[in-house]
């Protein structure tokens, strides 16, 4: 099990693919061969109304994390709707996509993966519901609102300041326990079953 802890300070604003705004990237995972983007946690404020960037070939989760809402409209009909804090979707990077604000500017997280490399899971994991199972060869625990503190299942307890990320190379598997704050829990496993 390797683990780093990121501090924010250390992450990196980086402009969207489609140039309609900035991102703060928080982490970036390549293919050490030939630099290809494996997958990537960011946070974004979306301002306005406008379509997403495309990432063929990836897989994307979104979080909204503060604000009133959006809606994301895709070309294939389908529509999600985040009203709440925590709300995610899950959805294709190809397919075009567009947010329409409920009510002002919002931020959220997001996930994006090379869905020929690895298959991600988001949870949210609250204060009042402070464990999540572990099961895969890559884990990120970012911590939202408060400092976060981790115990994996071999007892060791790791500190996670408020906006810092935890990311934990071969994690050990079982119940990962997590009190003070909300996070969120990402996960990447490397094959699909």
């Amino acid at each position: 099990m390797i683990v780093k802890l990121i501090d924010k300070k250390r992450f990196r604003e980086m402009p969207w693919a489609n140039g309609g705004g900035v991102t703060t990237e928080l982490y970036l995972h390549t293919d050490a061969q030939t630099g290809r983007m494996l997958w990537r946690l960011s946070i974004a404020g979306v301002d306005t109304d406008g379509p997403f960037s495309h990432f063929p070939g990836y897989d994307r989760v979104l979080v909204l994390l503060e604000g009133a809402g959006l809606t994301l409209n895709y070309d294939d009909g389908t529509v999600d709707r985040l009203s709440r804090v925590y709300e995610l979707a899950a959805f294709p990077g190809e397919v075009a996509t567009q947010a329409t604000l409920v009510n002002g500017p919002i931020r959220d997280f997001n996930l994006i993966a090379d869905r020929r490399s690895c298959v991600p899971a988001v949870t949210i994991v609250t204060p009042d519901s402070n464990s999540v199972a572990v099961n895969s060869e890559h884990l990120a625990i970012f911590a939202v609102d408060n400092r976060l503190h981790v115990v994996d299942p071999v007892s060791t307890n790791h500190s996670v300041p408020q906006g810092d990320l935890l990311l934990v190379d071969t994690p050990a598997a079982g119940e990962w326990v997590l009190s003070g704050a909300t996070a969120i829990v990402i996960q990447l496993s490397t094959g699909r079953n």
